[in-house]
């Protein structure tokens, strides 16, 4: 009975509070926290934290907020976890405009201020929806309060800089960060790693690597894994190989995103036999490759000519169990209408809406300008008014 487990005194109800938060509906658990007070049990911080907890877990952040302003109104105080649970479900869902608003509130509150690692959570959540001023004016302002940034907080400025283009930006943090004599982490590390590889500076990754090594700071698989597909992107495939070589020594051993770069190095070098050789090894591996796995080789194999290949791995993915989508059948209707084989590239495109997979723009310019080329005017035009009864732009 809900009564009488709430009635249960202090902290065992805790845990039926939060149980019935996450799980029964919102009244469920305000019951239980009324049926206290009527018995006269008091409410504690302990209590209100587990409610607003139960709430944030489910994604019911106006409620945690409505019942924060409630406890504030009846002049208890929230302490640093219950703003932490607050905090962190208004990020998850990228709310950092009622984050900041409540960073506010919570900077006149005498008795509860920020720590860093709320200060953090918004800088980390601002830097991932590209808001990097916030994150810079946040990451000042902690430093003129006297609170020293951590490896947290670089990091997620390093990051946030250099993947929206600001990489000089991204080294005067990371210099900052050193001189400050903070250690990166790995996962400092992993990001340098990264951020050099998408810069086309794949030596100043593997100086990168070199020094995390050299300070005692093992590399992962997403350290190695950026490295790796630096090296696939510029056509380095031996260096790829003495990587995946290295990788397996130090015990990572590779995984799917690292043979998929690899099968992305070799298909871009026109390599279609030695991609396979990388597929054949995933499955010997235990491996099972992905919809990427497949829409890379079968998009080499058009481009190769070899769409016979291309018809056996769209066969073969589905008979491994990986479902074909919009990129694996536009490559196909691609290839084929580029080898003149219209007929297949339109069954291709009635087995799609067949499977429930909705044509993009791209499928149907590519069957249009085929058809056109081909002097096939009239199956162009049903193509083009198929396009418009769907709602596509004419």
């Amino acid at each position: 009975d809900l009564e009488d487990a709430a009635a249960t005194p202090c902290h065992p109800s805790i845990f039926v509070l939060a149980k019935f938060t996450r799980k029964l509906k919102d009244e469920d658990s305000s019951s239980a926290f009324s049926c206290r007070l009527k018995l006269g049990y008091p409410p504690d911080c302990v209590i209100f934290t587990t409610l607003i907890n139960g709430y944030v877990h489910c994604d019911k952040l106006p409620l945690a907020a409505q019942l924060l302003n409630k406890i504030i109104n009846l002049g208890f105080q929230p302490n640093i976890v219950t703003y932490g649970a607050i905090f962190k479900g208004l990020c998850r869902i990228g709310d950092n405009a009622s984050a900041l608003t409540l960073l506010t509130k919570m900077h006149s509150a005498a008795h509860c201020k920020p720590n860093l690692v709320i200060y953090n959570t918004i800088i980390d959540s601002l830097c991932k929806d590209s808001l990097l001023q916030q994150a810079m004016d946040l990451f000042s302002a902690i430093k003129t309060d006297g609170i020293q940034p951590n490896v947290v907080t670089y990091t997620s400025l390093i990051r946030g800089l250099y993947n929206t283009g600001c990489r000089e930006e991204a080294k005067a943090v990371l210099t900052e960060m050193l001189k400050t004599n903070i250690a990166p982490t790995v996962v400092t590390y992993s990001t340098l790693v990264d951020m050099f590889c998408k810069d086309g500076n794949v030596k100043e990754a593997q100086a990168t690597l070199q020094l995390m090594t050299h300070k005692g700071v093992t590399p992962n698989i997403f350290t190695y894994n950026a490295l790796l597909d630096g090296y696939c992107l510029r056509g380095q495939m031996r260096d790829a190989k003495k990587l995946l070589d290295i990788m397996a020594q130090n015990g990572c051993e590779p995984d799917l995103v690292s043979l998929n770069s690899m099968i992305n190095g070799y298909v871009k070098l026109k390599n279609i036999d030695k991609a396979l050789t990388v597929l054949e090894n995933m499955f010997q591996k235990g491996i099972t490759p992905d919809v990427v796995t497949f829409n890379t080789l079968m998009d080499g194999s058009c481009k190769a000519n070899r769409l016979t290949l291309a018809r056996q791995l769209f066969t073969d993915m589905q008979a491994h169990g990986v479902t074909p989508d919009v990129v694996t059948y536009n490559s196909l209707i691609d290839g084929l209408c580029k080898c003149k084989r219209l007929d297949e590239a339109v069954g291709l495109l009635e087995d799609m809406e067949d499977k429930g997979i909705k044509p993009t723009t791209v499928t149907y310019n590519i069957l249009m300008d085929s058809l056109c080329e081909a002097g096939q005017l009239e199956d162009a035009a049903k193509i083009f008014s198929d396009l418009v009864s769907k709602g596509f732009a004419a």
